[in-house]
């Protein structure tokens, strides 16, 4: 049998047919690898990350309740401080009409003082 020039380009075409399928199937193996890696990748991911964020979770919860105790804190402390401010002005306007009047009747004392003692010289 003498091979024609037909079937040789068909022993071509399919040695060439056989290296493209063998090619697709390193690339397909090599792109399986790298998914399987991304794969494993992100599985560690979320077992890393699923407890992080349950902890970060239980923390700000921690943290609101501090927060709202601080503001019954500061509610309390504002409170308190109205209550001292009222009380120290009712002792300021106790204290301050009787003080004036007292240093009020010890200039007029000191003022006739000065006087007499200036009518007693003359």
């Amino acid at each position: 049998m003498i091979a024609t020039a037909g079937d040789t380009a068909l022993i071509i075409v399919a040695a060439l047919w056989g290296v493209l399928v063998l090619f697709l199937c390193l690339v397909l193996a090599n792109t399986f690898r790298v998914l399987e890696s991304t794969k494993m990748t992100i599985d560690a991911m979320r077992e890393e990350t699923v407890p992080l964020l349950r902890e970060v979770k239980t923390s700000i919860e921690k943290t609101n309740r501090e927060i709202d105790r601080v503001d019954v804190v500061l509610e309390s402390a504002g409170s308190i401080v109205g209550r001292v401010e009222r009380v120290s002005g009712l002792i300021e306007e106790a204290a301050t009409s009787p003080i004036v009047k007292l240093i009020a009747l010890g200039a007029g004392v000191r003022k006739g003082f000065a006087k007499a003692a200036k009518k007693a010289k003359k």
